[in-house]
């Protein structure tokens, strides 16, 4: 298993709308190291709120030609309507 990517630090998301959490998704994760994944790439969060992780990650390992065949969440938040 190879972890190529590094999160870097970002702000606590849980006050962040959509779009905060797409903007600070997008600066949040770098390559460890040059060189693709060998074999299918599999995306692993922990929970899911909005995507803006999954899609960030992914943008990064295709950037570097890495193409994530699926991603698997261990949890899922429910939307919030608000009225």
């Amino acid at each position: 298993m190879l972890r190529p990517l590094r999160a870097l630090p970002r702000p606590d998301s849980v006050a962040l709308d959509s779009a905060g959490r797409a903007a600070a998704a997008d600066v949040a994760f770098r390559l460890r190291r040059a060189g693709g994944a060998d074999g299918s790439v599999v995306l692993l969060d922990d929970i899911v709120t909005t995507g803006a992780t999954l899609a960030a990650v992914s943008r990064v390992l295709r950037d570097a030609g890495m193409t994530p065949k699926v991603a698997a969440v261990l949890a899922a938040t429910q939307k919030r309507h608000h009225q």
